[in-house]
């Protein structure tokens, strides 16, 4: 069995990789998938005839036409050992007590994230004491990205992203002592941010890929009793509730979002929807929150009493 992850991508490109006649094991996102739903790596794994049995993290819907030769196969365990099971250990959160709006944590600087943590600032949500951003970018870079996805309208939709002191905020790093893989520590790091914010925007792995990829960023709010949206590939969230079994907070969010293709668009509807809640007291978004009380907590017992697993395993092949 060989595996390969993000490091060992272009050594597959290059065609610098004996497969033999092992099972090929692809660790994490493969560098996502295009709008046309396709993606380089298994391009080339077609393209050279591969037959050995290719285990990956994603569950694979529809996409099934475009690699009719590749024997794709879901793994949950690979799923569970590298994205899952972080919290099992973490039983015991700060209780929920909210005096911040929003929270939001970025840590590698991904071109989805430049945009959201852009978006957060313009719309005025971007509270340093909630909200992290480890990494700087000029203005020209994500006036880039913007146009990149949205051509002749970034007119149009610079206003979500850009404004006088934009600079100043894109130059400037906010972080709460981030270690990247380590989410046992991290999560201590979090947690009060967490149960003192209403909602948590989550700042999923590469949210321009147009293929759901689920990661354990949602995870920290499931773990600590909160409500979260993320900011991810469309259909993510109608995803995770097919396929892994948690629940979506119906009762305050329009999911709508969920279904645009285009990343930046679907941003700016996902931020503006949410927006519409910032002006409310303390008190009422608790209030709010109580709402969602009972999909809180089975999303808290679906993951540590890991049906979400068991769930998953429905679609081992």
């Amino acid at each position: 069995m060989q595996q390969f992850k993000v490091s060992h991508y272009s050594d597959i490109l290059n065609d610098k990789i004996n497969f033999g006649s092992d099972t090929i094991q692809l660790i994490d996102h493969l560098n996502g998938f295009d709008i046309f739903r396709q993606n380089v790596i298994l391009d080339y794994l077609s393209n050279q005839n591969i037959k050995n049995d290719i285990e990956t993290m994603y569950i694979f819907d529809n996409l099934d036409d475009k690699y009719v030769n590749l024997n794709l196969k879901f793994s949950p365990y690979l799923q569970n050992r590298y994205n899952l099971r972080h919290f099992k250990d973490y039983q015991n959160h700060p209780e929920v007590n909210i005096k911040n709006f929003l929270c939001s944590f970025n840590g590698s600087d991904h071109v989805s994230r430049k945009l959201l943590t852009a978006c957060l600032y313009k719309m005025k949500l971007f509270n340093p004491m909630y909200c992290s951003k480890n990494y700087a970018y000029s203005l020209d870079k994500l006036d880039g990205h913007i146009t990149d996805y949205v051509g002749i309208d970034d007119r149009y939709y610079r206003k979500f992203f850009i404004s006088e002191d934009s600079e100043n905020f894109f130059q400037t790093l906010y972080s709460f002592g981030y270690v990247r893989f380590d989410h046992a520590k991290n999560i201590y790091n979090l947690e009060n941010k967490l149960t003192e914010s209403f909602v948590h925007i989550v700042s999923e792995c590469m949210a321009t890929s147009y293929y759901p990829f689920v990661t354990e960023k949602f995870l920290y709010s499931v773990v600590t009793r909160g409500l979260f949206l993320a900011y991810a590939q469309p259909g993510w969230h109608a995803h995770i509730k097919k396929y892994y079994g948690f629940k979506l907070y119906t009762k305050l969010f329009d999911y709508r979002f969920d279904t645009i293709k285009n990343p930046v668009e679907r941003l700016v509807e996902l931020i503006t929807m949410v927006s519409k809640f910032s002006k409310l007291s303390n008190d009422e978004l608790y209030d709010l929150y109580l709402m969602e009380q009972d999909t809180i907590d089975y999303n808290y017992d679906h993951y540590f009493s890991g049906r979400y697993l068991e769930k998953l395993k429905q679609y081992d092949d």
